[in-house]
């Protein structure tokens, strides 16, 4: 493992194999570790990357993580591509990381070869302002199945894990951010040991979670040039279901593959299947 600078800090990132660069973001709560499936899988062909965003364990920096937002992370993210010297890459984002890979996409394409989002938490496709009521009546009434789900995870996830962080309880906070994103109760217990010990390290960042979101419209999603493939779990939240029927509809050269057996961790639930789609979605754009 080793680290660059960046705008403000360092970034932990380990990388392995040769050949065309294949940069990993992870989400919340998760760190570098939660790619070390796919970095195994993809090495003999790839040079696989994965790092540590802001606030990730190993990662020592100060802070209340309000300035762990989409745009900042993304100004990380190029300044590691361009330090690394690896452009253009294949970006493979997750949940929080796969908005940040996308905005990233959008704002600087020349620095991107091929995207993989996976659950990508784009929530602002669907709704620009969640505390608008005019604009959560409108989803409402347009796509009531995402609106439900979103308002259940805010209800009994999102809503309570900010309340627990805001109160320095981060075991209830990563519990019950884990079994909301799930999308089931006991879901973080079900993880293996190995899982809910990176998670337990990084509790902390569910906090994130209370960052201001960018607006990324279907406007935004046009400018991505790249290939681009959109990843859900068969079992995620509605909602996450929606947001990617939405890119794919705005993203001009785009594909979409659900992953049977998994939820809003599929690179984790169910690693063959997904690096399976991987492997195939990079070689057919390598």
């Amino acid at each position: 493992m080793t680290s660059v600078d960046s705008t403000d800090g360092s970034l932990f990132y380990v990388e392995k194999g040769a050949g065309q660069p294949v940069l990993f973001v992870h989400g919340i709560p998760t760190d570098y570790r939660a790619w070390n499936s796919q970095v195994d899988a993809i090495s003999g062909d790839y040079r696989a990357i994965a790092f540590s965003r802001r606030y990730a364990y190993p990662n020592k920096r100060d802070g209340d993580l309000q300035d762990s937002t989409v745009e900042n992370n993304a100004v990380d993210l190029v300044g590691l591509i361009k330090k690394l010297g690896v452009a253009p890459v294949h970006l493979v984002g997750h949940s929080y990381g796969g908005f940040i890979a996308a905005y990233c996409a959008a704002k600087s394409p020349e620095l991107i070869r091929s995207l993989i989002l996976v659950d990508p938490a784009v929530s602002t496709i669907l709704i620009k302002d969640p505390k608008n009521p005019v604009q959560f009546l409108s989803l409402v009434l347009t796509k009531p199945s995402a609106a439900l789900s979103a308002a259940k995870f805010t209800t009994k996830s999102l809503n309570p894990s900010l309340a627990a962080v805001h109160r320095g309880d981060l075991d209830t906070a990563l519990r019950l951010n884990v079994d909301g994103i799930m999308n089931r109760d006991g879901a973080f217990e079900q993880f293996s040991e190995s899982v809910r010990a990176m998670m337990k390290d990084n509790a902390r960042t569910v906090a994130e979670l209370d960052t201001r979101l960018p607006v990324f419209t279907s406007e935004d999603a046009r400018r991505i040039v790249a290939p681009t493939l959109l990843i859900n779990g068969a079992n995620s939240p509605k909602f996450f279901h929606t947001i990617v029927d939405e890119l794919a509809k705005a993203t001009p050269k785009s594909e979409v593959v659900r992953i049977s057996g998994s939820a809003h961790f599929p690179h984790l639930e169910n690693p063959s299947e997904f690096n399976t789609q991987l492997l195939e979605f990079l070689h057919k754009h390598s």
